[in-house]
């Protein structure tokens, strides 16, 4: 019992010893702007079926379900791809010829994604019945011919605009139960 004690207490000093970094939760307009792009409401549709609709459309762009929890409102997915680019390649391959070495380069990545459906809550915080936000993210992790990563969100406009659009149509067909 005294062993747990002393434990506690030296976990409870050690923790009091981190510092969060100032201005950690201060939200930036960069924020803001990146969470618009990634998030739709979607009203007149049952939170079930806005996920059913959204694995659709997820499954229809070549992702693999990993997790889906559907009394959560949460789906992972992710896919293989190449990541090689001619210019680094290029770029590897002159650097090699001038006698610098040899450079690692982009060789594949797993692209994974990230899907929220959550209610909406009317100024009264009391849920509005078949109204979801739905969140979505997109990130990539590359591996380089040197075996070392990086991983990056996309945040490119185009893919979310997409990914919405297939999903309003999907929502549609889902809606109709065609």
């Amino acid at each position: 019992m005294m062993k747990n004690i002393v434990v506690l207490f030296v976990f409870l000093f050690m923790a009091g010893c981190v510092q969060i970094p100032p201005n950690t939760f201060v939200t930036t307009p960069e924020l803001l702007q990146q969470r618009q792009l990634e998030t739709r409401r979607y009203d007149d549709i049952k939170e079930a079926d806005l996920i059913t609709a959204s694995a659709n459309v997820l499954q229809d762009l070549g992702f693999n379900l990993e997790n889906s929890e559907v009394k959560l409102g949460v789906i992972t997915a992710s896919k293989q791809r190449d990541a090689t680019k001619g210019t680094q390649v290029a770029g590897a391959i002159l650097l090699a010829l001038l006698g610098g070495g040899s450079v690692p380069v982009d060789a594949n990545q797993t692209i994974r994604v990230a899907l929220v459906v959550r209610p909406v809550n009317n100024s009264n915080g009391m849920v509005i019945v078949n109204s979801n936000f739905v969140r979505v993210s997109f990130q990539r992790i590359v591996r380089r011919t040197d075996n070392s990563e990086y991983a990056q969100t996309l945040r490119d406009v185009q893919l979310y605009q997409d990914f919405y659009e297939r999903l309003s149509k999907s929502v549609f067909i889902e809606a109709q139960k065609i």
